[in-house]
């Protein structure tokens, strides 16, 4: 069985933080795992498919019809959100890069009108090192740091203000998207989230234009945020980029990945044991035992030092809609597994990881949102848990802020959610202060911090869960402080928070789900 469910006898082999545990579930729950990885394209062979879809791109001439001796280039690419968990090397951007540029020196584009640029919004900037291990040494010689760097969506001097969509949406972008003769924008593409008109629009954008759709309204009540159908945000996205596209010639190559998480020591940590050899179903028995004897700062090093194995299953260049299509079919293919009736009380147990936590540990805002904004919404049509379910949080939730990374989210989660956990309260009272904060600002550009809206547009996304939910139970902080400032539930213990969930969600049918690797539920799969 490549997917689906498998009968839980009271152990479910799962994360809490830097920890791997066997919870204990009622006898009859049920727990999905993901898709075997599908077959993708080996690394040695990635060159040769990302040259293959440069000169035969789909809906736009080929790349060398589209340039010249005069050209100037604006090739934009991912921060090191994507591909996540971080994956060994050599990155699909170097790959990818390899490729692009010394295709563009063949067909007369000279080096100096080439910029390279880190498309982060508003994220955090990247180091010197993690733009090295992106793009690497050759191209890092070559380049930085005056022609290879991070967006800045605060340089006044390098924001594009185009007007507004149709509907009264800013579009602002990165000034090099319009003075560029071409913009090629590198994409690696895990979840439907991610990729297509999102690209250019979002990772070149600007506080003014991404606060349009990363807004409580745009999930209130429609829940689409990781994928683009009936998705009130990916409308007003793609609104935005149809603006930047009359004044940009954009190009985009996405790699469409399988969902290789894990290197093949520990696969088994994504498969169900009817799926495991031998030695995987022992390494399943004994591998909680041996972690409650490690230190924590022993589990975290091993744990983070994972390093995933995806590959492309396909690479196309070319027009950002016909492209994102062919992305979208086969992500479909590897991610969709088939949806079972809805549980009333999900159970998952979140790692010590983030998107937004690369090189830091996961803060409590981000164990909320990663959970309720990402996990939740990964399936096609309808939820896994029924409306007024309950879902179960198994995370130990420490207090910890990076100094660097995370200094807007500590404010955030100290005044913001000390005041409200709504989150139309909270785009009222304080977003714009946030936003506008002149420290906060300072952070983003010169010291490597998220923008000071970013916390908020993280909380938005769990905007339609924390309404269609009855409750929301953290299970793993020693006591309730932290779900208390999140305007969640605790309990001690997973029985006890079953117990609650009984009673609220007023049913007993459990689900419990195992990620990583990635996978949506599909009515239709």
């Amino acid at each position: 069985m490549r997917c689906g469910a498998a009968k839980a006898r009271m152990k479910y082999l799962t994360y809490t933080g830097n920890n791997i545990i066997n919870a204990e579930l009622p006898s009859d729950a049920s727990i999905y795992y993901a898709r075997d990885a599908l077959p993708g394209i080996r690394k040695a062979d990635v060159p040769d498919a990302v040259k293959r879809a440069f000169q035969n791109p789909l809906g736009m001439p080929a790349l060398k019809e589209l340039v010249g001796p005069s050209s100037r280039i604006l090739i934009a690419f991912d921060d090191n959100c994507q591909p996540f968990p971080p994956t060994t090397l050599p990155d699909i951007r170097r790959q990818s890069l390899e490729v692009l540029i010394p295709l563009l020196y063949s067909y007369g584009v000279k080096k100096e009108n080439i910029r390279l640029v880190c498309a982060i919004a508003l994220h955090r900037k990247m180091k010197k090192h993690e733009l090295a291990r992106m793009v690497g040494p050759a191209i890092m010689r070559d380049f930085y740091p005056r022609q290879l760097g991070n967006s800045d969506a605060e340089d006044p001097e390098d924001i594009a203000d185009l007007g507004e969509t149709e509907q009264g949406e800013p579009v602002q972008v990165t000034r090099g998207v319009i003075e560029s003769d071409l913009v090629v924008y590198v994409d690696s593409v895990q979840i439907p989230l991610n990729g297509g008109h999102k690209s250019v629009a979002v990772g070149l954008g600007t506080y003014e234009s991404i606060a349009s759709h990363h807004h409580p309204k745009m999930t209130d009540d429609v829940p689409h945020v990781m994928q683009p159908e009936h998705s009130r945000m990916h409308e007003c996205i793609e609104r935005i980029s149809r603006v930047i596209l009359k004044h940009s010639k954009i190009m985009v190559m996405e790699a469409a990945m399988n969902n290789a998480t894990y290197p093949w020591h520990v696969r088994f940590l994504g498969k169900p044991g009817s799926r495991c050899n031998l030695l995987e179903r022992i390494l399943k028995r004994v591998t909680p035992w041996t972690m409650a004897m490690t230190p924590e700062g022993v589990r975290k090093k091993i744990l983070q030092g994972v390093r995933a194995v995806y590959d492309p299953v396909e690479i196309n260049a070319g027009a950002i809609d016909e492209v994102h299509a062919r992305t979208l079919y086969a992500m479909r293919a590897q991610l969709a597994v088939p949806a079972p009736p809805q549980c009333d009380t999900m159970v998952m147990g979140l790692p010590d990881l983030s998107p937004y936590a690369i090189d830091a540990r996961i803060n409590p805002v981000l164990v909320v949102s990663d959970l309720l904004g990402y996990v939740f919404n990964w399936f096609y049509q309808r939820p896994l848990v029924k409306k007024g379910g309950v879902v179960i949080i198994l995370n130990p939730v420490f207090e910890i802020f990076h100094g660097e990374y995370h200094v807007a989210y500590k404010k955030f989660y100290e005044e913001v959610l000390g005041a409200t956990a709504d989150p139309f309260e909270m785009k009222e009272r304080f977003q714009e202060q946030y936003a506008r904060d002149p420290y906060f600002i300072e952070c983003y550009r010169n010291r490597y911090a998220h923008h000071g809206f970013h916390p908020f547009t993280v909380w938005y996304w769990a905007t339609y869960a924390l309404k269609y939910l009855s409750k929301v139970i953290l299970v793993g902080p020693k006591d309730d402080r932290a779900a208390r400032r999140l305007g969640v539930h605790w309990a001690p213990d997973l029985a006890q928070a079953l117990d609650q969930a009984r009673e609220a969600a007023g049913g007993d049918r459990v689900g419990a789900l195992t990620m990583p690797p990635f996978f949506y539920f599909d009515e239709q799969a």
